[in-house]
C-alpha cells in the first residue's frame, strides 16, 4: 500500500501547478513565435528569442505567485535575478536546440521548439524548486 503524506501531496501538486504554469508560458512563446515567423516572417531564431523571453515573463510570475506561493515581494529582485540567470543559459540551450533540430534534423520550427521546451522544463523545475524559491530551512 502506498502512503501519502502531506509533504507528497503537496510536492505532487506543486509539479502539476509548475507544468500548468509552465504549459501556459509555452502556449504564451508558441503564439508569439507563431505570430513573429508565420504571420510576419521574422528570421526563425529572432523570433524564437523574443518568444523565449515573453515566455520567460509569464512563467517566472506564474512560479512565484502560483506554483512556489512566493507571495513576498522582499527577495523578488534576488529571485528575478536568479531566474534571469538561468533564463539566459536557457535561452542559449535554447537557441542551440533550435538550430539544430531544424537545421540537422529537419524538424518544422514549432515541433522543434516543442521539443526545445520539454528539455528546458525538466532542468528548470529543479533549479527553480532548489535555488531560486528554495524553503529556507
Amino acid at each position: 500500500m502506498y502512503t501519502w503524506t502531506l509533504a507528497k501531496v503537496v510536492r505532487h501538486q506543486q509539479i502539476l501547478k509548475f507544468l500548468i504554469s509552465g504549459g501556459t508560458a509555452t502556449a504564451a512563446n508558441l503564439t508569439t513565435l507563431y505570430v513573429l515567423k508565420g504571420i510576419f516572417g521574422v528570421w526563425y531564431l529572432l523570433a524564437s528569442a523574443v518568444s523565449f523571453t515573453v515566455g520567460f515573463l509569464l512563467s517566472f510570475t506564474l512560479q512565484k505567485f502560483w506554483t512556489f506561493e512566493k507571495k513576498s515581494l522582499d527577495v523578488v529582485h534576488r529571485e528575478l535575478m536568479l531566474a534571469l540567470m538561468v533564463a539566459l543559459c536557457n535561452l542559449g540551450v535554447n537557441t542551440v536546440l533550435m538550430y539544430s533540430f531544424v537545421e540537422y534534423m529537419h524538424l518544422h520550427y514549432i515541433v522543434a521548439q516543442l521539443c526545445t521546451s520539454a528539455l528546458i522544463a525538466c532542468e528548470t523545475y529543479v533549479l527553480y524548486q532548489k535555488l531560486i524559491f528554495a524553503v529556507k530551512k
